[in-house]
């Protein structure tokens, strides 16, 4: 010590040198040799010798910094030395580099992930002019529903809405696009004239419709979206006033639409948008609700008043046309909202997560900071001693933390970049996302912000404990090993009990998820998934008068024939995959309920053997058969959740129900329920009408097809199409799927929410029992002599095992502790996640809490097993 105190004595002369650092090097190196010299005569080996000066020795670059300090360089230069002074030190221990790197780089990439579909779903703006003004707007009916509007009330709030610019209306279609490689269906958006002015959408290429040109004999245009534009028409700049062939009618291209614009946002991808021209029936029939509509808000008029103004024309309309009207309001939600509404809470808890698995890692490499400092104590002291500032210490460590995290942040890119490549296609199937999911400037300046603020969390106590270190205590226990002081032993402590109080937090809401998956997964459809196969058959509009004769009995009966067929049949609308297609009816007989009370079923169309190509069981009465619905026959099949509803105590075959003006429909028969939107929600009541009625073919546009085969229902996918085209070489046969395929993606959003939510559980997981690893090993390394002692004494392995059991068992019972009472608290936010499961299910908790323990024991015992077998006569020569 001596004679590092003479050489600090010589670093005011060093300081006024212009060759200070040299001289320093010579200096140090010279008294290198000789306490190398001098620890050789006690005894020790060449290797020891030298080790024992370095280590005496090794603040050499710190004794520079300080005389850069006396030299007065600038404060940019003291971070660059500090940045390379820590470089140097954390390359020196590439083993804690390396384990704190793969933490921090875990921890930041899992947010960066999950931060990027944040940003692309919830953050990025809508794609149009002043999003913020835009409006969807539906009407209402009474308490029970909002949803889409008919033309004659549209067109009384255009005329009569003084809130906004303006008002454009739409519906959805599914178009056959004819091409040379054959018939392809696509989306398209039947919208108004000024729907692209209202967004403030301009074209990549050509124009957009212009005002006026929605009126009826005004020719068929279409506008194309950029992604069909290149991929079925090779980007051609000369296809701009040529037509293309949508249901077998020609389309004059007016323009394309850049690939970042899309409309309505949140959906699978717009192709096309061809103009809305109602025809005279269409625009008086204001009874029958299918558009949707948006609005842009004028400037400084507010969601409320614009609101207010739009409900008084709609309370207008209900005493001008009380048939019709009784009970409609309007309802106003910003266009945003519309599309992320529903993805929200999934998102902002997911995120919520990733910061716990953040903080788990933190709290894992501010452990490792604090054995490291336990190391590096004679170090600090000695730099104390030489004059250094305790200010100047929590510096340079804060800077090495700050690196580490930044290692860490490059880490995490990477694995954020490769997570999103897996990512990215199950976002899109479960989230409203267009455009892909960029790690764009957002991003990164999120990534660089995490890592800052991770590197500043896990750095500073560590710094601010290492630089209180008592320099006389230190430098005067030269013979003992480096251990930790009581306040560090204490706050490594707490961090353990903060990592599994956090993991069980995790564990807990991923165990709770998992268990409503699987409830929701083992939920009847009603229907049997095994051995069905299911495919869309969309004829174009005007080849669908006639089309059941000539078309659909045919088509089914050549598919009845294929080998390995049992059945087949077909449906306007498939369960689980699509429903909200409803009206109204009453049962006859009874008296005319109120407007706002009257029962609402939603409407199918189907054929025979339709019921049994799904598994749905007739309960009572008959199926349909081909000679029903012909003319003067008015017969429909319910399912038992509108029989039990409007028929408890009787027989519902026989009786009749008024749907229309018409003559009243019988019942013939009752059918099991089916879950049709989704395994989530209650079977809704249903109607099943005939495919030979007479105009059930305008409901079959889009139809599906079901085989059930006594075969692989994929291996029959190319028969199904071959049939469907060589009868109809018009029509598009897509979205060939099992119907075990159709449940499996009704449920991607939860699955996509577990899946991550599970992951990051595993890696808290993981952290957590890696940190109390640590610790417990600490502690053994730090107490080997006392073990040593405790097994020359006699002592027996078990005791020894014993006593570092207790020591994890104890941090690891206070942090399940605290994790449950947590857990109690935070995983009511998953309450609209789960199906059929208590936020506070008992048999979740206790089991994620034995799973943490035994985890966490098996951390434990593997030091434990390590501290019996310390052999007590090298542990006490060591020492």
């Amino acid at each position: 010590m001596a004679t590092v105190r003479k050489i600090a004595n010589r670093l005011n002369v060093v300081a006024d040198r212009t060759s200070f650092e040299s001289d320093l090097d010579d200096e140090m190196r010279f008294h290198l040799e000789m306490q190398t010299a001098k620890n050789a005569e006690r005894g020790m080996s060449p290797e020891e010798a030298r080790a024992l000066a370095e280590r005496e020795f090794g603040a050499v670059d710190r004794f520079k910094d300080e005389v850069r300090d006396v030299r007065g360089v600038t404060w940019l230069d003291d971070v660059r030395r500090d940045v390379r002074f820590g470089l140097r030190s954390l390359r020196r221990s590439p083993a804690f580099t390396t384990v704190a790197v793969l933490c921090l780089g875990l921890g930041i990439g899992a947010n960066a992930a999950v931060f990027s579909v944040v940003n692309a779903v919830l953050l990025r703006p809508l794609p149009y002019t002043e999003p913020e003004r835009l409006m969807r707007i539906y009407e209402t009916f009474g308490d029970r529903s909002h949803g889409s509007v008919s033309v004659p009330n549209f067109r009384d709030w255009q005329e009569q809405s003084t809130g906004f610019e303006g008002l454009a209306a739409w519906h959805e279609a599914n178009l056959n696009l004819a091409a040379a490689g054959g018939t392809e269906r696509i989306q398209a958006v039947v919208a108004s004239a000024n729907l692209f002015s209202i967004l403030g959408a301009n074209p990549l290429r050509g124009r957009a419709f212009a005002a006026g040109e929605d009126k009826p004999g005004n020719g068929d245009m279409a506008v194309l979206s950029e992604t069909l534009w290149r991929t079925r028409f090779g980007a051609d700049p000369a296809l701009i006033g040529r037509t293309v062939q949508l249901d077998d009618r020609p389309f004059t291209v007016l323009g394309v639409m850049p690939a970042a614009f899309d409309f309505p946002p949140g959906g699978a991808g717009t192709d096309v948008w061809t103009l809305f021209a109602p025809s005279e029936a269409q625009a008086n029939a204001r009874g029958g609700h299918y558009l949707g509509v948006v609005g842009r808000l004028r400037r400084g008029v507010s969601l409320p008043q614009a609101s207010a103004q739009l409900r008084a024309v709609a309370a207008s309309l209900e005493k001008a046309y009380p048939d019709q009207q009784a009970g409609r309001s309007v309802l106003l939600t910003p266009l945003q909202e519309t599309v992320v509404g529903q993805s929200r809470p999934a998102l902002l808890i997911l995120f919520g997560a990733v910061t716990l698995v953040l903080l788990i890692a933190c709290a894992n490499v501010a452990n490792l900071l604090l054995a490291r400092a336990a190391v590096r104590r004679r170090e600090v002291a000695v730099r104390l001693a030489l004059g250094a500032s305790r200010a100047r210490l929590v510096r340079q460590f804060l800077v090495e933390s700050l690196v580490l995290a930044l290692a860490g942040a490059l880490l995490g890119a990477l694995l954020a970049w490769w997570g999103l490549a897996v990512l990215t296609p199950l976002a899109k199937s479960a989230l409203p996302i267009a455009g892909g999911i960029p790690l764009d400037g957002r991003v990164f300046g999120f990534l660089l912000l995490t890592a800052g603020l991770s590197g500043l969390a896990f750095g500073i106590v560590p710094a601010l404990q290492s630089a209180r270190e008592d320099v006389r205590d230190t430098l005067g226990d030269a013979s003992a090993k480096a251990t930790s002081s009581g306040r560090q032993r204490q706050f490594r402590n707490a961090l353990v009990v903060l990592e599994v109080a956090l993991s069980l937090v995790l564990l807990v809401g991923a165990g709770l998820l998992m268990r409503g998956f699987w409830r929701l997964r083992d939920t009847a459809p009603g229907l049997a998934t095994e051995n069905v196969l299911t495919a869309h058959f969309a004829l174009p509009d005007e080849r669908l008068q006639g089309a059941t004769a000539r078309v659909f009995q045919p088509l089914l009966e050549q598919l009845r024939h294929i080998p390995g067929v049992r059945s087949a049949g077909l449906i306007s609308m498939l369960p689980i995959q699509d429903a909200w297609t409803n009206g109204g009816y009453k049962v006859e007989g009874r008296p005319d309920p109120a407007p706002e009370e009257a029962p609402i079923a939603e409407y199918r169309i189907a054929s025979p053997q339709l019921f049994a190509s799904l598994g749905i069981p007739v309960l009572r009465g008959r199926d349909f058969q081909e000679t029903d619905g012909g003319p003067g026959s008015r017969l429909v099949i319910v399912n038992d959740a509108l029989a039990r509803q409007q028929f408890p105590s009787e027989n519902a075959v026989g009786r009749q129900l008024r749907i229309d003006e018409e003559a009243p429909h019988t019942i013939i028969g009752v059918v099991g329920d089916v879950r049709q939107a989704g395994l989530d929600r209650e079977p809704l009541p249903e109607i099943y009408f005939p495919y030979v009625q007479i105009g059930a073919e305008n409901w079959l546009g889009d139809a599906v097809l079901v085989v059930r085969t006594s075969v692989l229902p994929a291996s029959l996918a190319g028969a199904l199409r071959q049939t469907a085209r060589n009868l109809a070489p018009d029509a598009s046969v897509s979205r060939v799927m099992t119907m075990e395929d159709v449940v499996a993606e009704s449920l991607a959003g939860r699955r996509l929410n577990l899946w991550l939510l599970g992951i990051f559980a595993a890696i808290a997981l993981v952290l957590a029992a890696a940190g109390l690893y640590g610790v417990i090993s600490y502690l053994v390394a730090q107490r080997t002599r006392e073990i040593g002692v405790r097994i020359a004494l006699g002592a027996q392995k078990r005791d020894v095992k014993r006593l570092v059991l207790r020591q994890g068992a104890v941090l690891t019972a206070t942090g399940i502790a605290i994790g449950l009472l947590g857990a109690l608290g935070l995983t009511r936010v998953l309450a609209s996640l789960l199906f059929g499961v208590s936020t506070r299910d008992p048999l979740t908790f206790a089991s994620i809490a034995a799973l943490l323990a035994a985890v966490a024991l098996f951390a434990t015992w593997l030091p434990a097993r390590r501290a019996s077998r310390v052999d007590p006569m090298v542990a006490i020569r060591n020492e």
